[in-house]
Order: C-alpha cells, then sequence, then structure tokens
C-alpha cells in the first residue's frame, strides 16, 4: 500500500523519537542479513563541483531506505545531504525539508520507508565534489 507523504513524516518523526530515545535500535541497524542484500546492490556515483546529483537513482525492493556512504571527500570527512524525488516524467516532485549529515566510510540513512521504484537524486549542501554509494 502506498503511504502519503504526511503519514512518511509522521512515520519518521516516530521512528527518530524511538532512536533517539535509545528504542527500536534493532530496527535501526537491521540485521546482517537484510544490510548485506540492501548494501550489496549499492551503486557508485561521483558528484562533480555542484550542489545536486546529475545521475537519477530508482529505488529497488532491497532497502527500504535510501542509504549513502561517502567513499572520497578531498576537503572533509562529513557532508549534509538530501533527497529530491521526481515524478515518472522526471519532473521534480520535492525535496526532503531538511539536511541529514553523511560521514566518510559509514553508511547514512538519508530518506526512509521509500516505496519502490520511486525516482529520486541526491542534493548536497556543499558544491565540492564527493564521491560515495547510494543502496536503496
Amino acid at each position: 500500500m502506498k503511504r502519503s507523504i504526511a503519514t512518511r513524516a509522521k512515520a519518521g518523526a516516530f521512528a527518530a523519537a524511538l532512536l533517539v530515545s535509545g528504542v527500536g535500535l534493532g530496527l535501526a541497524t537491521g540485521s546482517p542479513a537484510s544490510a548485506a542484500t540492501c548494501y550489496g546492490g549499492a551503486v557508485q556515483f561521483t558528484k562533480l563541483i555542484d550542489h545536486t546529483v546529475s545521475q537519477m537513482f530508482t529505488t529497488s525492493s532491497a532497502c527500504q531506505d535510501i542509504n549513502l556512504k561517502i567513499t572520497n571527500s578531498p576537503s572533509d570527512s562529513t557532508r549534509e545531504v538530501k533527497v529530491c524525488f521526481y515524478r515518472s516524467d522526471n519532473t521534480l516532485n520535492y525535496c526532503q525539508a531538511s539536511f541529514r549529515l553523511a560521514t566518510l566510510d559509514r553508511w547514512a540513512v538519508i530518506a526512509t520507508d521509500v516505496n519502490d521504484n520511486v525516482k529520486y537524486r541526491y542534493a548536497f549542501e556543499s558544491s565540492r565534489s564527493v564521491t560515495a554509494y547510494t543502496a536503496d
């Protein structure tokens, strides 16, 4: 069943509250088998000097979330990033309201509970280049 944007926002806020309180940590990390399945299909990309990644990605059934792992960031070890979602005709639907912190060599969940076959791009706060993996 498709979730509305408002439902996703409420679910995301609830999940964030659980993580801050320390409840549900098992759900946040998942099992090693599910992580291997999710990250096993990761795709590498490079963002040149610009704020938005030009490459369009499409979510799969491998992960429930959109995950990012920075592998090369010449000037710093963290980046602020958010996801912009697109309609099937490649027109912008919306971008997340706030940025999430991604750290060098660690997987970060950037968007949660995303349906399968949703097109998206990453938008970085910084225009500096970066190489990373996306798993969705």
